[in-house]
């Protein structure tokens, strides 16, 4: 970054426009466009009036590139030959055919593109559709399979019940205190006829 200048523009008659900070190689293209707009704008760099032959200059380099350049005189062009004219139209006739011609395979070559693109997302989904259904078969298979060992499991508790409660029968039995055929009846018949 340069060197920072103060620049301050005022009207002709000395009034206030505006104050700057810029750089120092920026000064003259700020100079050329402030007197571009206003030529008779004063203008103060760092507080010092800006010569009046630098604005001379500055005015002038700005006339000369604003000015217009002397007219060039150039020949008539003399009319193409027929034969020429028509080597012309074939040319650019084989051109405009093959830039044609090219557009179309590049349209025949997208098309391919995109066939072969949704025929393999086709493909893709069918195969995720496949194993979906695959997984949901196993998963079925596998829940069965558990609920087929939780009733197992609940089999042989009953049976291990059983087996305990068949022991504690054994026990009682030993000791004489047995259920007969007669005293079930006879429990039936006092239930029903409402006896103690």
């Amino acid at each position: 970054m340069g060197l920072i200048r103060r620049m301050v523009v005022t009207t002709a008659r000395g009034d206030f426009i505006t104050d700057l900070d810029i750089e120092e190689r920026q000064i003259v293209g700020a100079l050329c466009a402030w007197l571009g707009l206003l030529p008779d704008a004063g203008i103060y760099i760092d507080g010092e009036l800006v010569p009046d032959e630098v604005r001379v200059a500055i005015r002038f380099a700005l006339a000369s590139e604003t000015a217009p350049s002397p007219a060039v005189q150039v020949a008539p062009v003399p009319p193409p030959e027929p034969e020429k004219l028509r080597d012309y139209t074939e040319t650019l006739q084989r051109a405009f055919d093959d830039l044609r011609q090219g557009h179309v395979q590049t349209l025949r070559d997208m098309q391919d593109c995109a066939r072969r693109f949704s025929e393999m997302w086709l493909e893709r989904e069918r195969q995720f559709a496949d194993e979906a259904a695959r997984q949901r078969e196993l998963t079925g298979k596998s829940l069965a399979d558990v609920d087929l060992l939780g009733r197992s499991v609940k089999a042989v508790q009953l049976e291990d019940v059983i087996a305990l409660s068949t022991a504690r029968s054994g026990a009682r039995a030993g000791s004489g205190d047995r259920i007969t055929v007669m005293d079930f009846i006879g429990g039936l018949f006092k239930t029903f006829t409402g006896e103690n």
